[in-house]
């Protein structure tokens, strides 16, 4: 306990003489400066209020003795109109304002002093640029424009990460990738057991729904963490009193393409990929309640091919004639019973991918502000998974459903002039099932693999390996149930920004790989194969009867930060 503390208070001091003029960062933004009065003395006492006049969020706080303001946790957006009133002074305010991710919007006021008639003056802001001051650490931000406006490939906004010079794909600071956190909202948007994003689908959230991300590199806030190389913070969109929406479709069709393939051979199977959505923001109640939803849809097909063989040109890449493997299918069929259905050739394989974003806000009076969300993905990957044999036929190959959910909660909560907090909850449910082809069974089979298998091409000896049956790590289910619960409460006191938080995660995980479980039979050549006498056969075995995983962690921080305007 004693080590706890004297860490506590060396970070504390470290905070008060590093920090300078930066405060919190975070996924809203701040407004500070300094009310003076006409002989440039700080004015205490003044009231200080903001509003967002595209929803109506207001709150309130009051300057301290050194006439200093400071609004933390602000909801992202604008316009904002920030207006200062004194019992002596005129009112003046001034509008115009966006905010976005982690800024500090710095306004300074001079109060006019009218002793007959409290007239108000009023500043208009000119035009969008940003009166910030960057928070302490490095980090790219990608705004709203910067989405609308860049190219981004599949509309994975994750692709967007390469602006940061630190970059690497998702590999930040030269760290690996499941060192990179991801957050959606200020709360984890990280694959549970093995980093990533939370969905193995084109997207893991709709670009529809984002405002805007940041990609954080070197930060020294003390509610930034789970990251050995960076964070790439997000931040979603929300309605305003305004109704506005979006419609698109986006078509990469075979039209796009050469109608043959790399062979010359013509492309029956459809090869495009078509992705269309909404989204829809508006009022529930103006200047109380607002509503924001986007659905973003794709539907991918392309063709996959195995031993496609249209040419004996096709037969000396694959070490194999039409004949040998007319011959293996005809014993697969006959005395293994692999279905009539086609095994060799060009297929269709088709990923249908589902995303659906829902975000409420709610004042509920001048205090607190809640926001409730959800962010649900389905993708599933028809025949995307394959197995190490040189040839496999089709029924070998398995198929993997990625869903994952999350519902978000957060109350933002004035409890004084100069203490806001900020409390969220979230539930995070993903699930990763890997099945086997729909043509076995659920619990799969044995795979055969049969070695040398001879052909003669032009002349010359040739082998291969062709396998039939399950796929060698099919079935393989992983669910995780995550639940996180973050308070973070800021006070301002004298000339000092104190942050207090804890942060809680606890995660569920269940795990069924049952690699090589199904065992695995060898045969050596066509004549061992169709007279059912294989030469080895192994098996990995579970040591129980149920081979499932269950495991639970409890992820927690206690943390304080101290941070000072040394100048």
């Amino acid at each position: 306990m004693r080590n706890f503390l004297s860490i506590m208070f060396i970070a504390g001091v470290l905070s008060l003489l590093f920090t300078g003029r930066d405060f919190a960062q975070a996924t809203n933004a701040s407004v500070a400066g300094v009310i003076t009065d006409p002989d440039n003395q700080p004015v205490a006492g003044a009231s200080i209020s903001v509003r967002n006049e595209s929803t109506g969020f207001t709150t309130s706080t009051s300057t301290n003795r050194s006439g200093e303001y400071l609004f933390q946790q602000l909801p992202l957006g604008g316009p904002y109109t920030i207006t200062v009133r004194h019992l002596i002074y005129a009112e003046v305010s001034e509008k115009g304002y966006s905010l976005n991710q982690g800024d500090l919007l710095r306004l300074n006021f001079t109060l006019k002093q009218n002793a007959t008639t409290l007239a108000s003056v009023e500043v208009t802001a000119t035009s969008n640029l940003k009166n910030t001051i960057r928070n302490l650490g490095a980090s790219t931000a990608v705004t709203s424009s910067d989405l609308e406006r860049l190219p981004v490939n599949g509309r994975n906004f994750t692709s967007l990460i390469n602006l940061s010079p630190l970059s690497n794909g998702n590999q930040l600071s030269g760290q690996i990738a499941t060192s990179t956190n991801y957050s959606i909202g200020g709360m984890t948007s990280r694959g549970p057991l093995s980093g990533g994003t939370t969905n193995r689908g084109p997207y893991s959230v709709s670009m529809e729904a984002i405002r805007e991300f940041e990609i954080a590199t070197n930060q020294y806030d003390v509610t930034y963490g789970r990251a050995g190389g960076g964070t790439i913070s997000t931040v979603t969109k929300s309605g305003t009193n305004t109704f506005t929406g979006s419609a698109f479709t986006y078509a990469r069709t075979a039209g796009l393409a050469s109608p043959y393939d790399i062979r010359g051979n013509r492309i029956d199977q459809e090869y495009a990929t078509y992705q269309f959505g909404f989204s829809l923001g508006g009022p529930i109640v103006k200047d109380k309640a607002h509503f924001f939803v986007a659905l973003d849809q794709q539907a991918d097909s392309r063709p996959f091919y195995i031993a496609d063989i249209r040419s004996p040109e096709d037969e000396a890449p694959l070490n194999v004639t039409q004949s040998t493997l007319d011959q293996f299918l005809d014993i697969a069929r006959t005395k293994y019973g692999v279905a009539e259905s086609q095994q060799f050739g060009a297929f269709d394989r088709k990923r249908p991918t589902t995303t659906l974003f829902a975000r409420i806000d709610w004042q509920l009076n001048d205090k607190n502000l809640l926001t409730v969300r959800n962010n649900y993905v389905r993708d599933m990957n028809n025949q995307g998974v394959s197995d190490n044999s040189a040839i496999n036929l089709y029924e070998v190959y398995g198929s993997h459903l990625s869903t994952d959910n999350s519902f978000m909660a957060s109350l933002r909560t004035s409890i004084a002039p100069k203490i806001t907090n900020e409390l969220k909850a979230q539930y995070l449910y993903t699930l990763d099932d890997g099945r086997p082809n729909s043509q076995l069974p659920a619990a799969n089979i044995p795979r055969a693999i049969v070695q040398q298998l001879e052909s003669t091409i032009d002349g010359r000896p040739a082998n291969t390996t062709i396998q039939l049956g399950g796929q060698r790590y099919l079935p393989e289910i992983f669910k995780n149930h995550v639940l996180q619960l973050v308070d973070n409460l800021y006070w301002t006191k004298n000339n000092v920004n104190y942050t207090f938080g804890v942060d809680l995660m606890y995660t569920k995980l269940s795990s069924l790989a049952t690699s090589e479980m199904n065992g695995r039979f060898f045969f050596s050549g066509m004549d061992n194969f169709e007279s059912l006498s294989p030469y080895r056969y192994a098996r990995e075995v579970a040591l129980v009867d149920d081979p499932t995983v269950n495991q639970s962690v409890l992820n927690s921080g206690l943390y304080a930060q101290a941070q000072s305007n040394l100048g």
